[in-house]
């Protein structure tokens, strides 16, 4: 993948943003992964969303993005819609866990 100061045409741009868009698709799963094994701690199914993790996560997230130079607000947006999508999947995830060791 050539740097973006090196590409010589929108053919190396293309192939630098699906290069990485793979490597963003791959961090989602392995940031699943970690959500699957977080379950596993989660005494409850009330106890999964954790309202004051995201409230602490959004604001860093902003600031991270102003580090990158990108927009805080869409960064935010973005972050919460994909919070709230792995919230959900980590409450199926245990949901399906807790009928696997039911009595």
């Amino acid at each position: 993948m050539k740097a973006p100061n090196e590409v010589t045409g929108l053919n190396d741009v293309r192939e630098a943003i699906d290069h990485l868009d793979q490597r963003i698709i791959e961090c989602m799963g392995m940031r699943m992964l970690y959500v699957k094994s977080a379950a596993q701690f989660k005494p409850s199914l009330q106890s999964i969303p954790a309202p004051e993790r995201v409230a602490r996560m959004l604001p860093q997230r902003r600031e991270w993005a102003c580090q990158a130079g990108l927009d805080a607000d869409y960064i935010e947006k973005l972050f919460a819609g994909i919070i709230d999508w792995y919230i959900a999947q980590q409450m199926d995830y245990w949901s399906i866990q807790q009928q696997g060791t039911a009595p």
